[in-house]
């Protein structure tokens, strides 16, 4: 989540060189030449690295380690619900349920009913500081390290988001690694411990005027897809990341990369059960599914894994604050439930709500 600044993003008054992950946490502003690390974007600490793996849908809890494994994780044999070739962003051309649906098992499948290791984020996605089997490795600062619950260790951070209850607001993330899936925007009154339980009494609704925000300022109005149909909480609405990663959507031809020494093919379920997915690779000629700008020669303006080779671009979402709120503090959470890999990202924010 980029705006409003989340309490994940807490270290991002360090130096770069205390905090120096092998991929920096981009974020789109108005400001170039912000960032340390990069000539366009903004600063946004490490908050890209809470996030939870080993997580099927319908399974009662992460187990840390699979994030790539795409099989029933817990094998309580939950159905995805989001089946629609228009609300998958990864492999459209295999037939749901099928063999070749190797993602059906994923959070994005079902949204919402993938377990979390923790609403606010896992940092560097596994309980321990070894073994970690994922680039996303949190850096240690004095603020937090890896294996840290976000819940538990961040602290309350001032973002100036002040909301008056039955408005609109602007909300805005940024991918890092693209996974595919979807998110939802929810609340939980500060006062209370941060649990999903908790966030998944207010989920917050979309109004649709979903934009790619980019490094200048400028803003593309894109069409966003939005889903409250085979969702968790029920009826819930959660909205489809528009940006589409390349190489996935040839995962069924069993060779989803151009560049088969850096890329394993994918194929069915059962040969698929000991490989990881192609999500590192971001080069190949067609995307999963139309991005949503012109690409007309700059490919990969709006798509691939890390859409940054052109600069920065975020994702602004407008949300209906419901008017019944009681006025006063809360935390806006952030969830990200991804298609490609089983895991979940999340992050946490400060916010205020007025009458």
């Amino acid at each position: 989540m980029v705006s409003p600044l989340s309490r994940n993003a807490l270290d991002r008054s360090l130096p770069w060189r205390e905090r120096t992950p092998a991929h920096p946490c981009f974020c789109a502003n108005s400001t170039p030449g912000f960032a340390p690390y990069t000539p366009d974007g903004c600063d946004n600490g490490q908050a890209c690295y809470w996030y939870s793996q080993g997580c099927s849908i319908g399974c009662p809890k992460c187990d840390h380690k699979n994030g790539r494994l795409q099989i029933d994780l817990c094998g309580l044999g939950k159905h995805a619900t989001i089946n629609e070739p228009l609300l998958r962003t990864v492999n459209r051309n295999a037939t749901a349920g099928s063999e070749f649906d190797i993602y059906k098992h994923n959070p994005w499948r079902a949204p919402g009913t993938a377990p979390v290791a923790d609403a606010c984020g896992l940092a560097g996605g596994t309980p321990w500081g070894a073994n970690v089997s994922e680039w996303g490795d949190y850096v240690a600062t004095p603020y937090a390290h890896h294996g840290d619950y976000g819940s538990k260790v961040l602290s309350r951070q001032q973002t100036g988001a002040i909301w008056k209850r039955g408005t609109q607001q602007e909300v805005m993330w940024q991918i890092t690694a693209n996974h595919g899936g979807g998110y939802q925007y929810r609340l939980c009154p500060a006062s209370e411990p941060l649990t999903e339980q908790c966030f998944a009494r207010t989920p917050l609704e979309f109004v649709p005027k979903q934009a790619l925000q980019w490094s200048n300022g400028s803003r593309t109005p894109v069409n966003g897809m939005f889903v409250s149909s085979g969702t968790f909480p029920p009826g819930s609405t959660w909205a489809m990341n528009p940006i589409p990663p390349r190489c996935l959507s040839t995962c069924e031809t069993g060779n989803c990369c151009s560049r088969a020494n850096t890329c394993r093919p994918c194929g069915n379920n059962q040969t698929h059960i000991s490989k990881p997915d192609c999500t590192t690779c971001d080069n190949t000629p067609d995307p999963a599914f139309p991005p949503p700008c012109d690409e007309t020669g700059r490919p990969g303006l709006c798509s691939g894994n890390q859409p940054s080779r052109w600069g920065s671009v975020s994702v602004v979402d407008v949300v209906r604050i419901p008017a019944a709120l009681s006025p006063g503090a809360y935390i806006l959470g952030w969830r990200l439930d991804c298609e490609a890999t089983a895991q979940v990202w999340s992050n946490c924010a400060d916010i205020v709500i007025t009458q």
